[in-house]
């Protein structure tokens, strides 16, 4: 899964590989930050290297987990702290994502510095990806494909939410 976490332009200059515990050392993310968004990248965990001459683009976040881990990375990175209430790791992922996306509608902590207009488009996005997760979990929808909608839904709204934290 490709993954936008920023809308800088910039080259990376600090990469982070997150490795598989395993003993085959799958790369399980890559992730590039500049300098001045590295601030993002505190909370991924891996080996982290200076990318000389630029290697990729900042923000860009190649990411080969699974999808319920994707999903909760972005309930544990961006989702859950932004929120009231810290989504909990529920027996779905639709109900994580419900849970998250009502928490965000009824978030007011961001509203100081987010316009009204981005905390309900993010508040959607969120109720959207639940809904689509729900209908996977319906049999409504392929799995599959359902689970694309819903990766390409958090991460158009993780960019979103980045970007009115100065990303």
């Amino acid at each position: 899964m490709l993954r936008q976490i920023t809308t800088c332009t910039d080259p990376a200059t600090t990469i982070i590989e997150r490795h598989s515990p395993t003993g085959d050392r799958t790369v399980l993310y890559y992730l590039g930050t500049c300098r001045r968004h590295r601030w993002l990248a505190r909370e991924w965990r891996g080996q982290r290297r200076r990318a000389p001459g630029g290697e990729g683009r900042c923000g860009v976040v190649l990411d080969y987990r699974s999808y319920d881990r994707i999903v909760q990375s972005h309930v544990d990175l961006w989702i859950g702290p932004a929120s009231i209430e810290h989504p909990q790791k529920h027996s779905t992922i639709a109900h994580t994502l419900r849970t998250a996306a009502t928490s965000r509608a009824r978030s007011t902590a961001d509203w100081a510095r987010n316009p009204w207009e981005i905390e309900t488009a993010l508040a959607a996005a969120l109720d959207h990806a639940a809904t689509i997760a729900e209908a996977i979990d319906a049999g409504a929808v392929d799995a599959e494909s359902g689970q694309h909608q819903v990766l390409a839904v958090l991460s158009t709204a993780e960019t979103i939410d980045a970007a009115t934290r100065g990303a």
